[in-house]
């Protein structure tokens, strides 16, 4: 019988090549905002997050929003994921929702965003992608996990209960004052609970950090937000700049940015027109039409919309004016200012979200210090360029690819330190 010749002889030596693409870990991202256009801080953070994070992990989105975000939106944010998953939560059932449980021990801001119906559809999708860790942005998310056997980090961000405690503190009318004192209570018995479900928590400042409360098992990082100073610095202005004598802007829709314009329009424009000094200050922002001050009441003043490029509105003005008293955690606003090279007068209570900054910030708590400030900032040419100095700080500590990389440990050391059990769902 006559065997087949062998393909190869026996002397030969053959090697295999198998290249195999290493996998990265599925992280499972939780936001109550879609995270694009960005119009507010958490917005803002979580864009920022997960461009960095897209790099180490596979990204899973679960978000909620009150509408359907946009093509370009959507494009933005789908480049840094592997699958978006958006639930659609108008915003008069979330109002409903508050309304119908006020007697119940959640705080309004976490009922607000909670639905029973979303989240069954979330536990349908989220175990279908075998996520390896969960990312949730804020204590309003935490609901939607309850029962879920993973490793899991928490966003804090900012402390909601001093927040709360600020606005019972400054609420001018009563039922004000009883929802905010209400609130403030609630929060800290659901941080109290909430907070030992997660393997790690994360917060802006140190200042937010000290009033959370106790918790063992759960270790706090501070992870600031950051700044592109290259980007802020590289614009162009179309027109003679600035136009402006100060400027403030944001979300003009938020309380504490609502509560700073009263305060520049009712405490600090007086004392200008006490010492017969006029000034130009340009205000703008996301819901600037809402504003109940008129241009007409106030020739100070001038008021803008929406900025599609906000470096426009920061060189059209010579100072940066931040007169809030209330809000938690770093206002990036300031950090973006400082980008511009423009000097910043603010509150203390705002420099203390970002302690690495004040000797770079003047600051003012009475209407007459912002004055004063003012006029050496015009009279002493000095007194701008020393303001130089805190570039060195946003280049060197407050970089979006320093404080993400952070959170990126954070994040590789919860995932496997976790001791999983039999009930895991993977």
């Amino acid at each position: 019988m006559r065997y087949p010749q062998p393909l190869f002889h026996p002397d030969d030596v053959i090697v295999y090549f198998c290249i195999v693409k290493k996998q990265k870990p599925r992280l499972a991202v939780l936001a109550s905002r879609y995270p694009y256009p960005i119009e507010k801080g958490d917005k803002l953070r979580l864009y920022h997050q997960l461009k960095y994070l897209s790099e180490y992990y596979d990204i899973f989105l679960f978000t909620l929003s009150d509408s359907t975000p946009h093509q370009v939106a959507y494009q933005e944010i789908d480049q840094y994921c592997q699958e978006i998953f958006i639930y659609q939560d108008k915003k008069f059932r979330r109002n409903f929702r508050v309304i119908g449980h006020l007697h119940d021990r959640w705080p309004a801001q976490v009922r607000y965003f909670y639905s029973p119906a979303i989240h069954r559809r979330f536990l349908s999708d989220f175990f279908k992608i075998n996520a390896d860790i969960i990312y949730c942005q804020l204590y309003r998310m935490a609901p939607y996990l309850s029962g879920i056997d993973a490793p899991k980090v928490l966003d804090i961000m900012d402390n909601f209960g001093a927040i709360a405690a600020l606005h019972a503190q400054h609420a001018r009318k009563w039922h004000e004052r009883w929802f905010w004192q209400r609130e403030q209570r609630l929060i800290q018995s659901f941080e109290t609970q909430v907070l030992p479900q997660f393997q790690h928590a994360t917060v802006i400042s140190e200042r937010d950090a000290k009033h959370l409360p106790s918790s063992p098992g759960t270790p706090i990082s501070i992870i600031r937000n950051g700044i592109d100073v290259s980007y802020f610095q590289s614009y162009t202005p179309t027109a003679d700049l600035p136009q402006y004598d100060m400027g403030f802007f944001g979300n003009l829709e938020y309380t504490p940015n609502r509560e700073g314009i009263r305060y520049l329009i009712q405490k600090i424009i007086p004392v200008f027109r006490q010492h017969r000094r006029e000034v130009k200050i340009l205000i703008g922002g996301k819901g600037a039409e809402t504003l109940p001050w008129s241009e007409d009441d106030y020739p100070e003043i001038s008021i803008h919309g929406w900025y599609d490029d906000i470096r426009s509105a920061y060189y059209a003005v010579r100072f940066f004016i931040v007169p809030l008293f209330l809000g938690s955690g770093m206002q990036n606003k300031v950090l973006e200012a400082m980008a511009c090279n423009r000097p910043v007068i603010c509150t203390s209570h705002v420099i203390q979200g970002m302690p690495m900054l004040r000797d770079y910030a003047l600051i003012a708590d009475k209407p007459h210090e912002f004055y004063n400030h003012y006029v050496a900032l015009t009279e002493d040419k000095a007194a701008q360029q020393k303001q130089s100095g805190m570039l060195t700080v946003l280049n060197n500590v407050l970089t979006w690819e320093g404080q993400c990389a952070i959170l990126n440990k954070v994040l590789d050391d919860t995932r496997k330190n976790y001791r999983w059990n039999f009930t895991r769902y993977h």
